[in-house]
C-alpha cells in the first residue's frame, strides 16, 4: 500500500501525489510538491517516513508554520489517515488571537470563502491508497526491463 496525499492549492486545483520516502513541499524548482504562492517558503515542510518503517512524519522547516489539523506544529508531527496539513495565509488576525482558536473555529475560518481573516493556501489530506498497476503498465515495465538487459548484453559483447 501506498501513501498519498491529495492536495487542495490556491489555484483550485486538487491532485493526488504518491508520497515517496522523503518528499519536499515548498515553491523552489526542486521542491517534490510544488505550491506556487509566495506564502509557500521555497523549502516549506518536509514529508518523509521514518527510516526502517512505514511512519510517516511532517517537519515544520518553514518561517511561518505549518499545520496539522489546524494547529501548528514544531519540529516532526506524526501523521494518520486523514491528518490535514495546510499552509495558512492570514489577513488582520493577530497572533494572540489566532492562538486562543479552537482548532475547529481556525477550521471554519479556513474552509468558508466569506471569511477574509484567514485562507488556506495549501491543504493536503494525508490518506493510505492502493495502488494497483493496470496490466498494460505491468507489460510495458517488463517490456522495458527486458530491453534494459538485452542492450547491456549487446555493449557486453560489442553487438549493437
Amino acid at each position: 500500500m501506498a501513501k498519498v496525499a491529495q492536495l487542495h492549492d490556491n489555484i483550485d486545483r486538487t491532485r493526488d501525489i504518491v508520497l515517496a520516502r522523503e518528499n519536499i513541499l515548498g515553491r523552489a524548482e526542486d521542491a517534490t510538491i510544488r505550491v506556487e504562492n509566495n506564502v509557500v517558503s521555497r523549502h516549506h515542510a518536509r514529508i518523509a517516513c521514518a527510516p526502517g518503517t512505514q511512519a510517516y512524519f511532517v517537519e515544520d522547516v518553514s518561517a511561518r508554520g505549518t499545520y496539522v489539523n489546524f494547529r501548528r506544529i514544531k519540529g516532526r508531527y506524526p501523521l494518520k489517515d486523514d491528518d490535514r496539513i495546510c499552509v495558512l495565509r492570514f489577513y488582520n488576525v493577530h497572533p494572540a488571537e489566532l492562538a486562543k482558536m479552537t482548532p475547529e473555529q481556525l477550521k471554519d475560518f479556513t474552509d468558508d470563502p466569506r471569511v477574509e481573516g484567514i485562507k488556506a493556501v495549501a491543504d493536503f489530506t494525508f490518506v493510505h491508497a492502493e495502488i494497483k498497476e493496470t496490466p498494460e503498465a505491468q507489460a510495458a515495465a517488463a517490456k522495458a526491463k527486458a530491453q534494459g538487459i538485452l542492450d547491456k548484453l549487446k555493449a557486453l559483447i560489442g553487438r549493437k
